[in-house]
This record gives C-alpha cells, sequence and structure tokens, in this order.
C-alpha cells in the first residue's frame, strides 16, 4: 500500500492566499520601498477585477510624498479599498487610513494625527527658504486632507497641527475618521454587545 503525501502546513503559501482575498497589508514606516510594494499590488489586483480590496494598517507612519502617491493610488484604481486599522495608524498611516472607500477600525486601535516633520539643510538664501515654505505647503496640504476627509473640529485640528491627536475608535467613530467599529466576534456571537 501506499502512503498519501499530505500537504504540510508549511507548504502554504500565505501571501499569495491573502493576496487571492484581496488583501493587502501596510505594517511598515512608508517610505519608498513600501509604498511601491504597496502601489504594485493595488494596481495588480485592480488589473484583474473591480472587487473590494482591504487594506490592514498597523504603521507609525513615515513620508508625506509616499504616502499620498500610495492615496493617490487607492483614488487612481477602480476597485473601491476598505482601510482597516488594527494596532495603530498614526502619522502619515493616519492619513492613508482616512482615504479609503469604507474605513474601519478594530476595537482595540488607535489614530494618530500630529504636526509634520522635516529637516533643512543647504545655502540659506538658495535651499532653506525655498525648502522651509515646501514644508509649510505640505503641512497645509495634510491638514486640508484631513479636514475634508473628517469631521474634527477647529480645537482638535489645532492639536493635530501643534501637538498628537489620538483618538480611540468610538472617538473616530463620532469625528469622521472611520466608519465602522469591528468588535470582538466571540463577544457578539455570545450575545455580550
Amino acid at each position: 500500500m501506499k502512503k498519501k503525501k499530505k500537504k504540510l502546513v508549511k507548504d502554504l503559501d500565505t501571501a499569495q492566499i491573502l493576496l487571492r482575498k484581496r488583501q493587502l497589508f501596510l505594517f511598515d514606516i512608508i517610505n519608498g520601498k513600501s509604498a511601491k510594494t504597496l502601489i504594485r499590488d493595488l494596481i495588480a489586483l485592480d488589473s484583474l477585477n473591480n472587487k473590494p480590496i482591504i487594506l490592514w494598517i498597523n504603521s507609525g507612519g513615515g513620508n508625506v510624498s509616499d504616502g499620498f502617491s500610495i492615496i493617490d493610488t487607492m483614488k487612481g484604481i477602480s476597485s473601491p479599498v476598505i482601510t482597516l486599522i488594527v494596532g495603530e495608524a498614526c502619522s502619515m498611516a493616519g492619513i492613508i487610513s482616512i482615504a479609503g472607500d469604507q474605513r474601519w477600525m478594530c476595537e482595540n486601535a488607535i489614530w494618530m494625527s500630529h504636526e509634520m516633520a522635516g529637516g533643512i539643510w543647504g545655502d540659506y538664501t538658495s535651499k532653506v527658504l525655498d525648502r522651509a515654505d515646501f514644508l509649510k505647503k505640505e503641512q497645509n496640504k495634510l491638514l486640508e486632507f484631513i479636514k475634508i476627509h473628517t469631521k474634527l473640529n477647529q480645537r482638535e485640528l489645532q492639536k493635530a497641527k501643534k501637538g498628537e491627536l489620538w483618538l480611540y475608535p468610538e472617538e473616530c467613530k463620532v469625528k469622521g475618521i472611520i466608519d465602522k467599529v469591528l468588535k470582538d466576534k466571540k463577544r457578539r456571537r455570545n450575545g455580550l454587545q
């Protein structure tokens, strides 16, 4: 008698399984490398069909221009992108989260916005002044994006501009940062919510 070969769990390619299910992840610092990977995957999935794509977010943020390249891609493809915050969506990751066609957040997650950071170096008259002007425009662009995509009031926007604005899921729902809080399925099944 021949023994049947069993497929071992280690042979499973979880990345491929999740891609087939249209699940993408932003769990790194937002930079050129992570943006390129995510943008490539968004475009590839969109070329297959226009079913929703779920973008899981757990990131402390990163580069503004790389973040906006992700947002521009999300807005440019035909597939709706659902953003789902697990863990944290801070800084530029928080900005990406509010760009989703639907915006979800797990009950133990956190969202944060703060003033943009940037550095200036070079010759004062030819580079430093131009860079300072650029950074001011980028900060204003971020704040305008937040105004358009949320219901944050002036005081909260100022907190995001001059400090750090930390919000939990229920607060995010009230403030228009997310559309839905995902609660623990086990508690829902047992009628505890």
